[in-house]
């Protein structure tokens, strides 16, 4: 998606609003606009998330001044934000429930909230801080290794291809 097309579409389903309402409350005020129509918000207050940076709509929020963001050391991290822009261009308010499910269904196989977070893997996990390969619960790999481990029910008693 192009970018003018993508900040539009955020503007036009209000997440980028959202952002800066969220800059306000959290008295974040260290600003830089970039191209495309994203805006790098520095000096993010709120205990919740944890990580560095938080993107919502156009506006990347990081707890650092926003010049750390624009270091070119972190050109992986500023494009893995710049990829939620987009899925907020597509999915627009959808994109919170949808995230949080994402955040749910991976930190049920893996214990992180990232690793099988379709969203995280579509903006790229390493990129982003996440584990890239995290174990599925012992309980799961368990459960998996069995099922492939059954007889195939297939006529002639060929097992289905895994």
């Amino acid at each position: 998606m192009r970018p003018s097309l993508r900040s539009t579409a955020t503007w036009l389903n209000g997440t980028t609003l959202a952002g800066l309402a969220l800059a306000r409350l959290a008295r974040a005020t260290d600003r830089r606009r970039l191209p495309g129509g994203v805006l790098v918000v520095g000096g993010y207050r709120l205990p919740w998330p944890r990580q560095d940076c938080l993107t919502v709509g156009s506006v990347i929020l990081s707890r650092r001044p926003a010049d750390w963001l624009l270091h070119p050391g972190r050109a992986d991290l500023l494009a893995h934000e710049v990829r939620h822009i987009g899925q907020y261009a597509l999915l627009g308010p959808l994109f919170w429930p949808a995230y949080w499910l994402a955040c749910a269904w991976s930190y049920a196989l893996t214990g992180s909230y990232g690793c099988r977070n379709v969203f995280e893997c579509r903006a790229g996990l390493a990129a982003g801080g996440y584990p890239v390969d995290a174990p599925l619960r012992p309980w799961l790999a368990r459960v998996r290794s069995s099922v492939a481990s059954r007889p195939s029910r297939r006529p002639g008693g060929t097992r289905s291809p895994r």
